[in-house]
């Protein structure tokens, strides 16, 4: 499977990076899974310019936004986020409440990054995502994989 985003990660001890296949439709053409260890974890993911951002104010059970830039994101969460440079291009991070409910409700702080690709592989494909689903790492852990982890 070749992907939409070009960019290399740079693994520690006991970390690996699993593909998924893309979803139907591009959406998101690239979906992939940074297990860290110890339980934390990342996905990584690039929407195409045409997926629909229709659930990015509602976040929960099983949505956790499409963000094809960084307009994309509901102006609450983008007014709290910190600009990042990474060897990919400069990304905005910031903290959204997720929720999931079946017999009760649980409630998370996930981490998002939403990096505008300097060298696009793919002009459909001009943004890199990385959330911690769940909230697995904390913002701080978040920004220093972008900028140590997270290379060109």
């Amino acid at each position: 499977m070749s992907s939409p985003v070009a960019f290399n990660l740079k693994l520690g001890a006991g970390q690996r990076l699993t593909m998924r296949s893309e979803a139907p439709g591009a959406c998101p053409g690239l979906d992939a899974w940074v297990d860290l260890g110890g339980r934390r974890s990342v996905r990584l993911a690039a929407y195409a310019t045409t997926c629909s951002t229709d659930g990015n104010g509602r976040i929960g059970n099983g949505r956790h936004g499409v963000y094809r830039s960084a307009a994309d994101v509901p102006a609450d969460r983008r007014a709290t986020a910190i600009t990042v440079q990474t060897a990919l291009g400069a990304g905005i991070v910031f903290s959204q409440q997720y929720y999931e409910c079946t017999n009760s409700c649980s409630n998370y702080t996930e981490p998002v990054a939403v990096i505008a690709l300097d060298h696009p592989a793919d002009p459909a494909f001009p943004t890199l995502i990385v959330i911690s689903e769940k909230g697995t790492i904390d913002l701080d852990h978040m920004t220093a994989l972008l900028r140590e982890q997270l290379l060109a």
